[in-house]
């Protein structure tokens, strides 16, 4: 990669940070207010929750993951800054289908667009991780905190299953697959 302008990673982790933090409050904002100040009324928007824990969680652990690769990164390139947009772009519609599964936990549609958009997450990123071996000098060292399998493929393939899972008749599949996914990533990361 001669003649190729490499750029410092800074200003592209502080607009990840910037935007993870716009995403996770969004998140919040649109957590539906109880009818009454019962239990009963808790219960009764329990889906709300239980999606944005997902989607919180999604969050967090994928601003941990950027967090830990680009402490490893020397450079970056304009590729693997439109990278990064297109990933966070994917992420951006977190909070938008996180009310639309919230609202529809037992629609197809709504459970297939989250799971599509966790799928389409981990695609990107695989290819952001492919592009910043190729662009940074310590391959060994960035490869090992990169953990494609572990961090990328396994979670694809639970993504799949669970949208496999939901096309067989059962929707929130999906959701808990990616609960799973979650819970696993979080785990594995404090190793």
């Amino acid at each position: 990669m001669e003649g190729e302008n490499f750029i410092n990673t800074n200003r592209l982790e502080a607009f990840y940070d910037a935007i993870i933090a716009i995403i996770v409050t969004v998140l919040v904002l649109e957590l539906p207010q109880p009818a009454t100040s019962s239990l009963a009324a808790l219960l009764a928007i329990k889906t709300s929750y239980f999606s944005y824990l997902i989607s919180f969680l999604v969050c967090t652990n994928l601003w941990l993951y950027h967090h830990l690769i680009y402490n490893h990164v020397e450079k970056i390139n304009t590729k693997i800054i439109w990278q990064n947009i297109v990933v966070l772009l994917i992420v951006s519609l977190i909070p938008y289908l996180t009310v639309f599964v919230a609202n529809n936990p037992f629609s197809l549609l709504a459970q297939g667009l989250y799971g599509l958009d966790f799928i389409l997450m981990n695609v990107f990123l695989y290819f952001m991780a492919k592009s910043l071996i190729d662009a940074n000098s310590d391959k060994q060292e960035l490869e090992e905190v990169l953990d494609v399998k572990n961090a990328l493929i396994i979670p694809l393939i639970l993504f799949t299953i669970g949208l496999v899972i939901a096309f067989s008749g059962y929707p929130m599949a999906i959701s808990i697959c990616c609960l799973i996914t979650i819970i696993r990533s979080i785990f594995y990361s404090l190793k």
